[in-house]
């Protein structure tokens, strides 16, 4: 469970709440290409997610729909004779930073409400970055997401004050079990997870992640998978679009970024901790990467805020 929750720092992602939708009966949501991987969270009724012109898949309350980024996509009423409204012409402001869209009459037979994740982000792994087909996760049977899901229709039922905040948080904690649940999968039929389900990448990333203090290089972590140099280095970067050092560096940033905001440690221990020789190298590297020195980001407690670029 320490080796989870580590790669679950390292793969913390920025998620923000922008919309409610509104879907009637025998309606259908169209939504334009976004550069984002939106996020839909379906707090009641049931239909269809259509992304591109794939195919339609079903979705029922308490579930999570997920569409890669630059892709159109519907949501709702799957039969041929549905009534089509587009998002950017049924669009209403609601309250703290959201936005309404609605479909048919205003009738919330279908409810959602929508985040995104951006496609760019600086995270370690950018599995969201890989993720090039729709995923639709049922949570029904899972007491603690209901629970998050109530919460979150009892919040947007009447938006105000602190709304937008609070919708993050109940929609960041259903992602972080999505991202569980995969993680936890004994098959290799996560679209998330394809990368690091490849086992001898899984051991070199483990390792890094169990053990960021370590002086990993390229051979070091291609002798862990059972590769030659060259082919461990090919293959780690057509799996996350990034060399294995950039990953190594950028794994232990958002490490020390959680410590930063979460515990008083002094800068030489946390820098110690994530193999750096001391707080000068490591303050060196981490404002390159934050853009903020490491004292005024634990002043700011912005952990949630930035990535490492």
């Amino acid at each position: 469970m320490d080796t989870l929750d580590r790669l679950l720092t390292a793969l913390a992602v920025r998620l923000h709440a922008f919309s409610v939708c509104a879907i009637q009966q025998g309606w259908r949501l169209a939504f334009p290409s976004f550069e984002a991987v939106t996020v839909h969270y379906v707090l009641k009724g049931s239909g269809a997610l259509r992304v591109g012109n794939g195919p339609w898949l079903a979705f029922a309350p308490q579930s999570v729909l997920i569409v890669p980024a630059r892709q159109p996509h519907v949501a709702g009423e799957a039969g041929a004779v549905a009534h089509l409204a587009h998002a950017a012409d049924r669009c209403t402001l609601l309250g703290d930073g959201l936005v309404g869209f609605t479909a048919g009459d205003g009738s919330c037979d279908t409810l959602m409400v929508c985040g995104a994740i951006s496609a760019s982000y600086g995270g370690a792994l950018g599995l969201f970055d890989l993720l090039r087909d729709p995923m639709v996760e049922d949570f029904s049977a899972s007491s603690t997401v209901r629970y998050a899901f109530d919460l979150l229709l009892t919040e947007i039922a009447s938006p105000g004050l602190g709304t937008q905040a609070m919708t993050e948080v109940l929609m960041k904690q259903c992602l972080i079990t999505l991202l569980r649940r995969h993680l936890l999968r004994d098959d290799i039929g996560s679209p998330l997870f394809t990368a690091l389900q490849h086992p001898r990448l899984a051991r070199a990333i483990l390792a890094v992640i169990e053990d960021p203090a370590m002086p990993h290089t390229v051979e070091s972590l291609a002798s862990l998978a059972g590769m030659s140099r060259a082919s461990f280095a090919e293959h780690f970067a057509r799996a996350f679009q990034q060399g294995p050092i950039d990953f190594v560096q950028k794994v232990r940033l958002r490490i020390a970024a959680r410590l930063l905001t979460t515990t008083d440690l002094p800068l030489k221990v946390i820098a110690q901790s994530i193999g750096y020789a001391g707080p000068t190298p490591f303050s060196r590297a981490f404002r390159n990467a934050y853009k903020a020195d490491p004292i005024a980001y634990r002043a700011l407690g912005s952990h949630d805020e930035r990535e490492p670029e």
